[in-house]
């Protein structure tokens, strides 16, 4: 069962009936026949409650569905979570539950311990019947929201006590909360030496795929470009004219890491990179990330292939979400000998980072080989 059973006082309620019993036989005795039918009466109405306790709860199914939502910082959204009962009805109940404090309630007193946020929610249902419970919630600062624990107390209709039902298994919702998106000084240009997907006038390369107007055929044309429609419609030979593109991708390298531990600015950090990643989705530039954690995979660390629009935005921030100083971490300059040795540089590469003298011989290297930027935590968000 995923529920976990806790009776508090039930102890103390069977003690009541056993001396209720003893007091119903010497009632008997002595023919005092009211007191032994209104003690008659009190016994079976706490028998009643033993046996609605021990069935209470025996089929509540939670409908556990794995479910992630994306919240922005500082946006709306709300646990979904639905009961099925096909057991005793539940009256007065309350569920609780914990989650982490990357969100919180909306517009309601908590008590926060440490990192979790603890909630109380009114819970009644009948039987037979299904119930969805939301909980309205807002983003409250970068990371992966889990409930951690859900706890539901019965009540005893009579006397004290209570039954605690702990739900045992993990709770598969989460919310996703994006980093929140500030205003960083960002420029960048386009290769004219390097075939790419942006459109520039004065380029050296032609997209054979974006074709816009046809002109007069000259000698030096190649045979493959004449457009023979227009040919034939101006009995004259026309080629065709495509638009000139050239290279804009980008490579972005954050370090993270402060000798064994994370660096103390990460939160200002992975803001400022979401914001470079916000400019990047807005003038389609494509992107690739490198972050010193570790990851298992292909690349010993985490890396985002080079990519553009929203599905590539909706990974980066992802990816900028979920990192935290509990992370394992790698040494700055032993990703960018991974990357100088395994990837291809683009035209423009940003290097996020204030630890210079550890790739102090690669800056040389790389700047001969793409556009190095080095965005320093010193320069008042500036490029180095």
């Amino acid at each position: 069962m995923d529920w976990i059973r806790h009776d508090y006082g039930i102890k103390n309620t069977k003690w009541a009936l056993s001396f209720l019993v003893v007091l119903f036989f010497m009632a008997m005795v002595f023919l005092q026949f009211a007191a032994a039918a209104l003690t008659a009466f009190i016994a079976v109405i706490v028998l009643l409650q033993l046996a609605y306790f021990a069935k209470m709860g025996d089929k509540l199914i939670f409908k556990n569905t794995k479910v992630r939502k994306r919240v922005l910082n500082g946006g709306n959204s709300d646990w979904e979570l639905a009961f099925e009962n096909n057991g005793l009805p539940i009256w007065g109940g309350n569920l609780k539950i914990w989650f982490v404090d990357s969100v919180l309630p909306a517009g309601q007193e908590t008590g926060n311990y440490t990192e979790l946020v603890e909630m109380d929610i009114p819970f009644t249902v009948g039987r037979k019947e299904t119930i969805v419970l939301k909980v309205p919630i807002t983003g409250n600062r970068r990371g992966l929201a889990r409930i951690k624990k859900m706890e539901l107390s019965i009540p005893h209709p009579f006397g004290h006590g209570s039954l605690l039902l702990e739900y045992g298994a993990m709770v598969l919702q989460e919310h996703l909360v994006y980093p929140k998106l500030r205003k960083y000084q960002f420029r960048y240009a386009p290769s004219k030496q390097k075939p790419g997907q942006f459109n520039l006038r004065h380029s050296l390369f032609e997209d054979p795929f974006q074709p816009i107007g046809t002109r007069d055929y000259v000698s030096t044309d190649q045979f493959n470009q004449i457009h023979w429609k227009a040919s034939a419609r101006l009995q004259t030979y026309q080629t065709k004219v495509f638009n000139h593109v050239a290279n804009e991708a980008m490579l972005f390298v954050l370090n993270v890491a402060d000798r064994y531990a994370a660096i103390s600015n990460l939160e200002e950090r992975i803001e400022e990179l979401a914001s470079y990643i916000e400019n990047c989705f807005s003038e389609s530039v494509p992107y690739a990330i490198a972050i010193n954690v570790r990851s298992a995979g292909k690349m010993p660390y985490l890396y985002l292939p080079p990519g553009e629009g929203s599905r590539q935005r909706q990974n980066a921030l992802e990816l900028l979400s979920v990192i935290s100083k509990n992370n394992s971490t790698m040494p700055f300059n032993s990703m960018i000998a991974h990357l100088d040795l395994h990837t291809e540089l683009p035209y423009t590469t940003y290097l996020l980072t204030d630890n210079i003298e550890s790739i102090r011989s690669y800056i040389s290297k790389w700047s001969r080989k793409t556009e190095l930027k080095i965005l320093r935590n010193d320069v008042g968000r500036g490029i180095a």
